[in-house]
């Protein structure tokens, strides 16, 4: 159990930090002056002001970075991820000519980035006061063995993978609505965690060679058949939680592969449209995608997406770049939220949050229960921007901060900063002493996949994270052992 043992500590003790977390320090020095240099030179945007307040924004989201960075801040870093992703929901739109942005004046666009920088320093201070110290360690754990351990996530990796593939050949249609989504979830949540911990494992040299080649293979293949449904969404989180791992793990970063892979998913990005124009609208187009059709479907897809990329011209060039933005930003809707709220319309008081308890409970266990996006549609319904018959074909992204302030306003801001501050500090005191697959650690991960979801609303989160929870406390109970805390010394903190 001895290799298994090392934490998701990442800091230092005192003295010199290690040579790959100088490293990645280093990189921390000259990414962020390059960011704010662009934001401030390289856009083209009308007004000074929303240049600064993207500023700001990149700021205040890079500082929990730097501390986790400089071995400030112990353990897994959930609250400095979940802080950068404001960078390119909230920071870069503005400066982006992001096509609904430009559409609200810039002082409108400088009070919501005060807003979100504030809410950014008042999280990171909240989340710093839990993460600054070692804890005392538990008496025992409760955690996976180490080949157990190995077995399953490869499974579960393996599992994921070919659900997606029976969902897009047809075979699961048979299953009830419940135990499909149910499946789904546990599926779903599962690779997330599998996909964390073996990258987590990869980047730090745990994994045979063989193992190594095969996570590739797998992980790439999951990538693979998760875009079937033209979505991207997928892969590129698949991705994202892959690539976070392994920095966690090697405390480097890997440019060239993520070179490829945004390389990649720029060139779908760019077809996928005509994709779903073709497989999910036209009639005369098979719906249902078996294996053998992949190199054809793709070899489509590459061509849609070279001709849009290089014979399009100004007016869908636009309305490719609003798409992208759109998909990105989420602080349109802080901004809509700002400009409504309270007058003309009311603040809503917490009416979204009600809607909380009630998707808790699996669809499996109440097939009459509420939809997970409740919370979100509740907000487009009161802003005007969907009707209530709309929101059962089409959702519109909100995002934790637009949610707060049209509840309660800048009020509402200040408290989910606290909330978040606290929440993801005490998951990560828990895990800091803990080992690698112990409840606490992967309970741990589990948060930090769920925080690089951006564009959820309170409801939405909650809803997936206990369902994901679930499935994590029933592996729990039926794979893992108690151990005392003297079984897993923590070998290396940094």
């Amino acid at each position: 159990m001895t290799q298994y043992t090392s934490s998701f500590v990442a800091g230092s003790q005192k003295g010199a930090l290690p040579r790959n977390q100088k490293q990645l320090l280093k990189a921390f020095w000259i990414f962020t002056p390059c960011l704010v240099l662009y934001e401030i030179y390289l856009t083209k945007t009308d007004s000074l002001l929303s240049n600064f307040g993207a500023v700001l924004i990149t700021v205040a989201a890079l500082i929990p970075f730097y501390l986790w960075s400089a071995g400030k801040a112990l353990g897994m870093p959930i609250f400095p991820f979940f802080a950068i992703t404001f960078i390119w929901t909230y920071a870069l739109p503005l400066v982006s000519n992001h096509p609904v942005v430009e559409t609200y004046p810039a002082h409108s666009q400088f009070f919501a980035a005060v807003t979100v920088a504030g809410f950014l320093l008042i999280g990171t201070f909240t989340w710093f006061q839990f993460v600054r110290t070692v804890p005392p360690p538990p008496q025992y754990y409760w955690s996976l063995g180490k080949h157990k351990g190995d077995r399953f996530f490869f499974a579960a990796l393996i599992g994921s993978t070919m659900f997606y593939l029976l969902s897009t050949n047809g075979v699961l249609s048979s299953l009830p609505v419940g135990i499909y989504a149910a499946v789904r979830s546990a599926l779903l949540g599962l690779s997330a965690l599998s996909t964390f911990i073996l990258s987590y494992r990869l980047g730090r040299g745990e994994l045979t060679k063989k193992q190594s080649w095969f996570f590739i293979f797998i992980l790439i293949d999951n990538m693979i058949v998760s875009s079937m449904n033209f979505l991207l969404i997928g892969a590129a989180s698949t991705f994202l939680v892959s690539t976070v791992a392994f920095i966690i793990g090697r405390r480097k970063i890997p440019i060239i592969p993520i070179v490829i892979a945004v390389v990649i998913l720029t060139i779908l990005h760019a077809g996928k449209a005509d994709m779903r124009n073709k497989y999910w609208f036209n009639p005369d187009t098979p719906k249902l995608v078996q294996v053998w059709n992949y190199p054809e479907i793709y070899a489509e897809w590459i061509n849609f997406s070279m001709t849009n990329l290089f014979n399009q011209n100004k007016t869908q060039e636009t309305e490719k770049r609003a798409s992208f933005f759109e998909r990105a930003s989420v602080i349109h809707m802080l901004l809509l939220a700002q400009t409504k709220s309270p007058d003309p319309i009311p603040f809503l008081y917490g009416k979204t949050y009600e809607t909380i308890p009630q998707v808790i409970i699996p669809r499996l266990i109440n097939p009459n229960r509420i939809r997970s996006q409740e919370g979100t549609h509740m907000l487009s319904v009161h802003y005007g921007l969907q009707t209530a018959e709309a929101t059962k074909i089409t959702s519109i992204s909100w995002g934790l901060v637009a949610e707060s302030y049209a509840n309660f306003g800048i009020f509402g801001c200040v408290g989910l900063a606290i909330i978040m501050g606290s929440v993801h500090g005490q998951f990560t005191r828990w895990s800091i002493s803990a080992p690698t697959l112990s409840l606490q650690s992967l309970f741990t991960v589990l948060m930090l996949t769920f925080a690089l979801q951006t564009e959820w609303t309170a409801g939405t989160f909650i809803a997936a994270f206990s369902q994901s929870s679930t499935v994590l406390f029933l592996i729990a109970i039926l794979f893992m052992k108690m151990y005392w805390s003297h079984s897993f010394p923590v070998v290396n903190r940094q």
